[in-house]
This record gives C-alpha cells, sequence and structure tokens, in this order.
C-alpha cells in the first residue's frame, strides 16, 4: 500500500526542476497576454511525472526493477517497426505515423543504452537476461547508426565510456586508458567500413566549408542560421522571450531583415534545432533555467546517489545519468521535447529511476 508522499533532500529539488518548464510558460504568456494551452502540452508530461514519482518512491521494489525487462523489449520491438515499416526519407522522415525519424532512433538508441546500464540492476542476471539486455543494446545503435541521424550518434561513444567507467568502480583510470582508444577505433573503422557514415560524417564538413564560403543553405548552415537568429531574439527578449510557440512567428520579419535566407525562414517554422536556444528563444531567462534544472537536478541526484552500496539504488542512478546525458546530447541538435509522446517517455522513465535511487529505506551512502 502507498503512504504519505515524503519529502526530502531528494524529492523536493527534483519536484521542483519537473515543475519549473510549466512555470516558466505561464510566466512568458503572462507577460505576453497571450495564453496557448496547447503550449503546456510537453511540459504537463514533466509535472505529471511528479506524483507518479512519489507514488513509485513508496511502492513496492518489483514495480520499480520490472523496468529492466520493458527496456530491450522496447528497443527490440522498435526494431521489429523499423524492420517492418522502413523510414522513409522524402514524408517528413517517418518510421510511423506516431514518430519521426530523429526521435524514433533517439529513442531506439536509449533503449539499447539503459538495456546495457540495466545489467545486474537486482542481482547477478541471468544467462537469458543478459542475452536480451545485450541485444537491446546492439538493436538500439543499429537503428541509430540506419537511421543515418548524426545527431544520435554523438552520445554512443560517450555513453559507452560512461558505462565502461561506472559499471565497475575498481581501477578506473586503468579502463579510461582502454575504453577511450577502443572507442576511438571504433568510431575510426565504422567510418573506413560503411560507407553511409562515411558519407553523412563527410557531409558535416562539406557543409561547414560551404558555409564559410557563404552558402548558408546547407543542413548544418540552416542549423546555424536558427541557431543565431534564437540567440537573437533571446538577446532582445531576455526574461520572458518572444513568448511559447512564437519563434516561428518571428520568421518572416528576420527573414526579410536578412538574418535568415528564405530557405532558413522555412526551416525555422518546424524548429530551432536545439532544445536549449528554443527555451531561450521562446520563455527567455526563466525557460533557460527550467530546461537546465530539468536536465542538472537529475544528474546531481543520480550523482549522488550512485554512491549507495544498495544495488538497486546505484544502477538505477547510473541508468538515470545515462538517459539524463543521452537527452541532453540529442537535445543539441533537434528539440527533443516538443513530441508530446518523447516528453512522456523521458518524464516517466526519469521518475521511475529517481524512485529506484532515492526511495527511504534504501541503504544508500553519500561517501
Amino acid at each position: 500500500s502507498l503512504t504519505s508522499p515524503h519529502w526530502d533532500r531528494y524529492s523536493i529539488p527534483f519536484a521542483l526542476a519537473m515543475a519549473s518548464p510549466i512555470i516558466a510558460i505561464f510566466l512568458s504568456q503572462a507577460y505576453h497576454r497571450s495564453f496557448n494551452p496547447a503550449s503546456y502540452d510537453w511540459a504537463s508530461r514533466f509535472l505529471l511525472c511528479i506524483p507518479i514519482f512519489l507514488a513509485l518512491r513508496k511502492s513496492t521494489l518489483p514495480t520499480i526493477t520490472i523496468l529492466q525487462f520493458g527496456l530491450p523489449i522496447g528497443a527490440l520491438a522498435a526494431l521489429l517497426m523499423l524492420l517492418i515499416h522502413p523510414y522513409n526519407w522524402g514524408v517528413g522522415l517517418t518510421t510511423s505515423h506516431a514518430f519521426n525519424l530523429i526521435h524514433f532512433s533517439d529513442t531506439a538508441l536509449i533503449l539499447g543504452f539503459l538495456s546495457l546500464f540495466s545489467i545486474n540492476w537486482e542481482h547477478k542476471d541471468h544467462a537469458l537476461v543478459l542475452a536480451i539486455k545485450i541485444l537491446g543494446f546492439i538493436s538500439g545503435c543499429y537503428m541509430s547508426l540506419q537511421s543515418s541521424e548524426r545527431g544520435g550518434w554523438i552520445a554512443i561513444p560517450l555513453l559507452i565510456l560512461l558505462w565502461v567507467i561506472t559499471f565497475d568502480r575498481k581501477n578506473v583510470w586503468l579502463k579510461i586508458s582502454v575504453a577511450i582508444p577502443v572507442v576511438i577505433g571504433s568510431i575510426w573503422l565504422s567510418y573506413l567500413m560503411s560507407h553511409m557514415i562515411h558519407s553523412r560524417i563527410d557531409l558535416i564538413f562539406s557543409d561547414i566549408y560551404s558555409y564559410s564560403h557563404g552558402n548558408k543553405d546547407t543542413s548544418v548552415g540552416l542549423r546555424l542560421q536558427l541557431y543565431l537568429a534564437a540567440l537573437h531574439l533571446f538577446i532582445e527578449n531576455p526574461f520572458f522571450g518572444v513568448g511559447p510557440g512564437e519563434f516561428a512567428h518571428s520568421m518572416p520579419a528576420l527573414t526579410a531583415s536578412g538574418m535568415l535566407t528564405p530557405l532558413g525562414g522555412v526551416a525555422g517554422l518546424s524548429e530551432v534545432h536545439n532544445e536549449i536556444l528554443d527555451k531561450c528563444a521562446e520563455t527567455g531567462l526563466f525557460g533557460f533555467l527550467s530546461i537546465l534544472s530539468v536536465y542538472f537536478v537529475p544528474v546531481y541526484i543520480f550523482w549522488r546517489t550512485a554512491k549507495s552500496t544498495y544495488s538497486t539504488a546505484r544502477i538505477a542512478s547510473l541508468m538515470g545519468l545515462c538517459l539524463v546525458m543521452g537527452f541532453f546530447i540529442f537535445g543539441l541538435t533537434v528539440e527533443i521535447f516538443n513530441l508530446k509522446m518523447t516528453a512522456a517517455f523521458f518524464s516517466l522513465t526519469l521518475a521511475v529511476l529517481m524512485a529506484a535511487a532515492t526511495r527511504p529505506h534504501a541503504e544508500t551512502s553519500d561517501r
């Protein structure tokens, strides 16, 4: 049975961080005297994760740790979806009617890495369970690479290094000295052996070269245009931004001023392609602080609880670090929370892992 919520040094800052996006949106809308309920869609998922977190924190442990089986199954199911319904570059980068390709590949990748981080969560995994988790990890990486979405690729070597360092705290520096050359070598081999990876990485340098010589309408060039436009709007409206959802409405004026090319103005009608800059432009300083709190308050808590001598709390903390670090990296090149489904996945998974990491009766130690 559930008891009353237990507020402490972990639950209070976590709840405030999860509530902060909806507060930032309200403050911006109140300043601009323009209220649109749709702007709260993604932020409401973060708010709703608070009671879920509090309830799970008082629930029985199996309710939480069953997640370890859902993660690899989810990754394998996503692979099956991709095989049945391949992505289509020509019609909105779709893999299904629910996801676009970028969000699909990023979600699949994080499912794969969470499967890897969940190894030996409660106790040493049975060989079959271990095999399923490893297959889930491989499936997630495969889908990310096959999607050709380079933003997600950045997370792969960084999350591998995080897992190598944290899986066993013994001989950390030795593992780092071995892991870094192995990861760099794997990246180099992938670049040499895969034409798709080779061409997608080469395109980055080609786009940068083109941008430096005046062609701003490349994939990288369009993003750089939008980043500068978002910073411009933030500087002009530092405290409350231009208003939630108003970045797109600023495109005609910025295009007319010459800050954006016509193609850049069209690209800006969809998104900024950076989660933090989007919040800066649309909800100002309060939005900037809110998105940072969504990332870094959980990171701080997970870092503290990762020192636990209680296996479930420690592994849940490392999984939480993986989740937040992954979504932070994804958000550098896409607005990862602008789809309600992605925001719901992140916030719900975060709530479960936070509950497992901070359960009051867990034998934690802040050594």
